[in-house]
């Protein structure tokens, strides 16, 4: 007896909140129009006793220990109240969770998907993040030191990296499979990866996937400030991030979320979804050179590129646009940019291509799926959205990277990389469907 065939994946709702804006079509206006949300943070940020409230105003005051990225949201639970019926109170949970629970709850809504029509058991969630709740660890920490009692287990679990998982399938009461992917900066994209192979291989007919990342505490700052990767010597923390500039020297650190609705094609048919493409093919290898390095001669990620283009039977000249990772630090931008030459060929040169972290920062665990949910964005309005801060090429970078100003194009094809401390690198295509 022969396997049944594998089922095709659509994608049916997106749901953002970025340092750009705190919904889906604010954000993207936001990406699309080349804004930038980078800002001193004000002290008065680093209280982790006071709950984490998001002002529209985003007051930012030079002074601040280092330079970051912080989202907005006037009220994070959105109006939908605090408690539910699975006794989740949003308004005690970490940030990482709030995120998660908001974008995910936008997506819902734009898929129309109704999970009380539907089984349950065929739903699975799927939602990554590269640390889990570190405010929630800083609280507990800087609590036991003060007054020598234990750590609250109610912030002790919204510590571990699967709370947001957790927390969806609660309280969407989702009974399929419920993961939590962990590959460094990449586990935004390794989730939907994952999320894919639950609808390709029969196990769900639906997943709430995607990621999520709330890490502007001091300890993490000081640990990329040690490894060297975030931007430094400069006066405004607007034009600090650069990718493929010249002057490029690191990233600054961001948080938000990305949710997406994966569907079977033939489910989403039947319910009358319009999808925003189709998930057409991925891939995943490592890069072996170091836990921070990567190959000065990038046969992994080419290899990778050629791999993934091939199982979706696309030849390089189908490609319409690549959403590159571009972490704006140097090994980073000349890796993407070699790769892609060698696996394009001249296809290479003609492709356009875009990295949204001069304007929203790095939202590490969280890039991934905000950037796939940015490219399919582009796809549905005909738009490449710019790289900011690009203002003199590197000559190493010798890519179309769509400098300052967006594009109007239409895109059927799109080629989406992310890469992740410790060699974690995935690429993935989708297809406009409409």
């Amino acid at each position: 007896m022969f396997p049944p065939p594998p089922q095709r994946v659509v994608i049916t709702g997106v749901g953002l909140i970025t340092p750009l804006g705190i919904d889906r079509e604010s954000s993207w206006q936001g990406m699309k129009n080349g804004n930038r949300a980078t800002r001193w943070l004000d002290p008065c940020d680093w209280d982790i006793q006071q709950p984490r409230q998001y002002s529209q105003t985003r007051g930012m005051a030079a002074g601040a220990p280092a330079p970051m990225l912080r989202f907005c949201d006037d009220q994070i639970s959105m109006g939908r109240g605090s408690d539910n019926a699975l006794g989740i109170n949003l308004a005690a949970c970490d940030p990482v969770i709030q995120l998660a629970v908001c974008a995910a709850y936008e997506a819902m809504e734009d898929a129309k998907l109704e999970v009380t029509h539907l089984n349950r058991n065929r739903i699975g969630c799927v939602v990554g993040t590269s640390k889990g709740g570190l405010r929630s660890f800083a609280q507990s920490f800087r609590h036991r030191l003060k007054h020598n009692v234990d750590f609250s287990a109610e912030l002790w679990t919204q510590l571990f990296p699967n709370a947001p998982a957790a927390a969806l399938s609660r309280l969407f009461d989702l009974r399929g499979p419920c993961l939590c992917p962990i590959t460094a900066c990449a586990t935004g994209l390794a989730s939907l990866v994952r999320g894919a192979e639950l609808i390709r291989t029969g196990y769900c007919d639906a997943v709430v996937v995607g990621s999520t990342d709330a890490s502007l505490q001091q300890v993490l700052l000081a640990s990329f400030q040690r490894l060297g990767v975030l931007a430094r010597g400069f006066d405004d923390p607007e034009t600090a991030c650069r990718p493929f500039d010249r002057h490029r020297n690191g990233f600054l650190v961001g948080e938000g979320a990305g949710m997406l609705i994966m569907e079977r094609s033939d489910c989403a048919a039947d319910r009358g979804a319009i999808p925003y493409a189709e998930w057409v093919s991925d891939g995943c290898v490592t890069d072996c050179a170091g836990l921070t390095q990567l190959e000065p001669q990038p046969h992994a990620l080419t290899r990778l590129i050629q791999d993934v283009l091939r199982r979706a039977e696309l030849t390089s000249d189908e490609i319409d646009y690549v959403n590159l990772h571009g972490t704006a630090t140097i090994q980073n931008d000349i890796c993407e940019t070699r790769a892609l030459n060698a696996a394009l060929g001249r296809s290479a040169q003609h492709v356009c291509c875009s990295a949204l972290k001069g304007g929203i920062g790095h939202l590490l665990g969280s890039a991934g799926s905000v950037e796939l949910a940015c490219t399919l964005l582009a796809m549905r309005d005909s738009t490449i959205p710019p790289t900011v801060n690009l203002d003199e090429q590197d000559v190493d970078c010798d890519l179309n990277f769509t400098p300052r100003e967006p594009r109007r194009q239409r895109i059927e094809n799109a080629l989406k990389l992310s890469l992740g401390f410790g060699g974690h690198l995935i690429a993935a295509v989708v297809r406009k469907t409409q």
